[in-house]
């Protein structure tokens, strides 16, 4: 067992070393004073003590209270900040629910300094509660006309501090090469919220359905966001993506509340998972915060929790001087050229790290490649934080894996390679050398593979089994998928014509269709798609609702959905003889087929591949007319195996198409593993196949072994 203790950053609150004192560090540029404030109850009592922070090196204000005067307080303790500056000054006649030294609400900087909004310290590892615990619009949070100048102390979230805390252990992984994972997304409520367990939707509910992760195949589960957010915000936020806190574990999917159960029960879940030789991935959000926004277009009227209130200008990308920028599309960005939001999300990452997280997924990475000071982004993949992170997180004892297809000790970095808006916003294969990113054309290409032959030529075909090399070059960090969240299930993929109208903020973009309502070419569509996915050079990635064939009614955005939409319903998929049933075996095998061929995850996979046309001639793959002729129909791809070689036939003719397949290697002969046309090849069994010659159903996808 790995006894991994709590990560201790230079920020936040910390017990000092000599276990006499908590040390109090808050880091902000532009503030003029900073008072930190301690109460005992995380509502409706006032601060029961207010200490003046000192300003030290780079920009890190600092205090210490003796141990013994918090142990007079209740457990646990719970802090907060008010913090003057620029457009508010320091007056020591100060009190709450007044306006004294008051100038602006922000001033052409941006500061945006608030002594009456109580600020949660970002290094928390526990927030006390949510915003709209207490305001159900947020009101008490804003800066309107009406609102700056009340006080919101008794009431809002505060920081909580654990002066006793044993640490769960974590048990370790093994180390194994990145390229040999199979990736399952998840939110971690759908996953159990329909199963009768006490522990449904929770951490300990996901732990307890580790095993069955286990069974379907997946080495790395990825979930939606864990870290703190507020679930009601802007009606719903079901998905996560508005992060309050980048320390701290969401407390709603906590099955015990309990102040101090939290992490330890986040670390519980971590540990079934690494017993069950599987690891865990967080979708974390770097890139935009879930505070900062402006209210009717009027730009002194913003919500105020934290960041905004310690230094708006340093946490957050401004236009103009004091406008928030917006290419993430979430009301804010965050600020990647400052040292300390820098600083943050490397102490973040570190954080999560030592609680046993194996690999985070950033959110829009691209803002943070983001190097720009002014109004227009620039990215930049040699001097951003993306380049620099790493290093960061070796400072932090941290180490980034370098070689995703070798057994190294590490974390994996893995990007979602663009953001919302700006030029140049798209970056796929651009990422510094130690990311692995998540490869949009594959899952276009895999669906047009399967549903609009007509759309692709065999170029862009054997491009995605190469690992897309068209953008990733000599680079192994193709994360590939046909659906994730964002977007169609892959049932909805493969059954809806386009997105249900009624879909909150979707966008019609879906590569998508009803396969003429008939199951057979349904289901061999999605055989199709499944076994381009398993079979390309790259991670695959799939969401594991897609594995029972999850459906959201044609719903391409669920994100405010806390309900039957999202939670999966596994009893279809447990049903013998069923559709879904079908595609939940023949993924498994698929998987276990990939598993235990190690040639599929090989750094030089893609050296190992020749293609063929009908004829079982060899073709040139450098040919411009590949790329350029789309009534090519049919490629075969031979795959040199020490062990067999394989043969994969592709078809994208809507008819019977007959191939010939090159001659076996000495004393061998071929057999068939599986044709995506037959419902009657799931289990991968090798069956007798005599002669060369083989005739394709419409559409389809025929693997054979040397035997």
């Amino acid at each position: 067992m790995l006894n991994i203790p709590d990560s201790k950053t230079d920020l936040g609150a910390t017990i000092a070393s000599n276990g006499k004192e908590v040390l109090f560090r808050l880091y902000s540029k532009n503030a003029t004073k900073v008072i930190l404030c301690i109460f005992e109850e995380p509502k409706g009592q006032d601060a029961v003590m207010n200490l003046v922070m000192n300003k030290g090196d780079n920009d890190i204000w600092e205090t210490s209270v003796k141990m013994y005067a918090l142990r007079e307080l209740k457990k646990p303790v719970f802090y907060g900040y008010r913090l003057f500056g620029p457009n508010w000054e320091y007056n020591e006649k100060f009190e709450p629910n007044t306006k004294i030294g008051f100038i602006s609400r922000v001033d052409k900087n941006g500061n945006r300094f608030n002594p009456n909004k109580l600020a949660f310290d970002p290094y928390s590892k526990e927030l006390s509660h949510l915003p709209s615990d207490v305001s159900n619009n947020l009101e008490i949070f804003r800066s309107s006309e009406n609102e700056y100048s009340k006080d919101n102390a008794k009431l809002a979230p505060k920081s909580v501090l654990f002066l006793d805390n044993t640490p769960q252990q974590v048990t370790p992984i093994e180390k194994r090469p990145f390229s040999q994972e199979i990736i399952g997304e998840v939110h971690i409520k759908d996953l159990t919220k329909n199963l009768p367990i006490e522990e449904y939707g929770t951490y300990l509910g996901a732990a307890k359905f580790a095993p069955v992760i286990k069974r379907m195949g997946f080495t790395m589960i990825e979930f939606l966001p864990l870290q703190e957010f507020d679930f009601r915000e802007d009606g719903q936020n079901y998905w996560g993506y508005m992060t309050l806190n980048f320390f701290s574990p969401a407390r709603h999917y906590a099955y015990n509340k309990e102040y101090g159960k939290i992490l330890n029960e986040f670390r519980k879940m971590v540990d079934a998972y690494h017993k069950n030789g599987i690891k865990v991935c967080m979708d974390v959000v770097y890139n935009h915060t879930g505070e900062a926004r402006i209210h009717w277009d009027d730009n002194e009227d913003a919500t105020l929790m934290s960041y905004a209130l310690i230094d708006n200008q340093s946490y957050y990308k401004l236009s103009q001087g004091k406008y928030y920028r917006k290419n993430s599309g979430c009301h804010n960005d965050t600020n990647s050229t400052n040292e300390g939001f820098c600083n943050l999300v490397a102490d973040s990452i570190a954080f999560w790290a030592k609680q046993g997280v194996d690999a985070f997924r950033f959110d829009l990475a691209v803002s943070l490649m983001d190097t720009s000071k002014d109004d227009i982004a620039k990215y930049c993949p040699q001097t951003s934080l993306c380049a620099k992170l790493a290093k960061k997180l070796e400072k932090r004892n941290i180490k980034v894996i370098s070689d995703p297809t070798e057994a190294q000790e590490g974390i994996m970095l893995i990007a979602e390679p663009w953001t919302c808006s700006g030029e140049n916003s798209y970056q796929l294969g651009n990422f510094p050398y130690n990311w692995m990113e998540w490869n949009d054309i594959s899952r276009d290409t895999i669906r047009r593979a399967a549903l609009f032959g007509n759309q692709i030529n065999l170029y862009d075909v054997i491009n995605i089994f190469e690992g897309t090399k068209s953008r990733f070059k000599d680079k192994y960090g193709a994360i590939n998928y046909i659906c994730c969240h964002d977007g169609f299930t892959l049932y909805d993929c493969n059954s809806f014509p386009k997105r249900n109208p009624n879909t909150t903020g979707g966008s019609d973009w879906e590569i998508c269709s009803d396969n003429q309502n008939n199951e057979e070419i349904k289901e061999n569509s999605i055989k199709k798609e499944l076994v381009m996915l398993y079979m390309s050079k790259g991670v695959p990635m799939m969401q594991v609702g897609d594995v029972i064939m999850h459906s959201k009614g044609a719903n391409n955005n669920s994100y405010n959905l806390d309900d039957k939409t999202n939670y999966y319903n596994y009893s279809r998929a447990n049903t013998k003889n069923t559709f879904e049933n079908r595609i939940f075996e023949f993924c498994k095998n698929l998987i276990n087929f990939r598993k235990n061929n190690p040639i599929f995850s090989s750094k030089n996979y893609d050296e190992k591949l020749t293609y063929y046309n009908e004829h079982a001639q060899i073709i040139d793959t450098k040919s411009e007319n590949l790329k350029s002729d789309y009534n090519k129909n049919y490629l075969g791809i031979k795959i040199d195996n020490a062990d067999g070689n394989f043969f994969l036939a592709f078809s994208k003719h809507p008819h019977n198409y007959k191939f010939n397949l090159p001659n076996a290697s000495s004393n061998k002969n071929w057999y068939i593993l599986f044709d995506t046309s037959n419902k009657e090849h799931i289990s991968f069994e090798a069956k007798t196949f005599f002669g060369l010659e083989y005739i394709l159903n419409p559409n389809s996808i025929v693997v054979f072994k040397e035997l």
